[in-house]
C-alpha cells in the first residue's frame, strides 16, 4: 500500500528528476547526477520533517484514510 509519506516523496521527486533529466542528462552528465543526490537528501529531509505527509493528504485525501470493511 502506498503510505502518504511514500506519495508525497514521489509528487514532489518525479517532476524534479524529470526536469533535471531533460536538461542535464546529454549536456552534463555528473551535474545530473548531483541534482539527483541533493533531489535525494531533499526528499528525505521533506519526508522526516512530515511534509510530504502534508502533501499528499492535501493532493490525495482519501490516501491516509483506510477503505471500510464490507461484512458478508
Amino acid at each position: 500500500m502506498l503510505t502518504p509519506k511514500l506519495a508525497g516523496a514521489l509528487i514532489l521527486g518525479l517532476p524534479l528528476v524529470i526536469v533535471a533529466w531533460l536538461l542535464l542528462w546529454r549536456r552534463a552528465r555528473p551535474v545530473f547526477w548531483f541534482a539527483l543526490v541533493l533531489i535525494a537528501i531533499a526528499l528525505g529531509y521533506l519526508m522526516a520533517t512530515g511534509a510530504t505527509d502534508d502533501i499528499a493528504d492535501r493532493l490525495i485525501p482519501r490516501l491516509a484514510d483506510p477503505p471500510p470493511v464490507r461484512a458478508r
